[in-house]
């Protein structure tokens, strides 16, 4: 499978499931898998900060 049909049935899929994105973003920041680039390495970091933040507001 090419880069470019892998790309465009990751896209097609998270247009289905938008939580797929963050699933995506987590997988990818805590295994360190490469991604588009280091602005989508920051967001996906970026992420994961608030996600961990709203479990432990919630959590009190």
């Amino acid at each position: 499978m090419s880069e470019e049909e892998r790309e465009r049935l990751k896209a097609k899929e998270q247009r289905k499931n938008p939580t797929g994105t963050l699933n995506n973003a987590l997988a990818q920041a805590i295994t360190g898998a490469p991604s588009g680039g280091c602005l989508l390495n920051i967001t996906s970091i970026i992420m994961m900060i608030v996600f961990v933040l709203i479990i432990r507001a919630c959590s009190n």
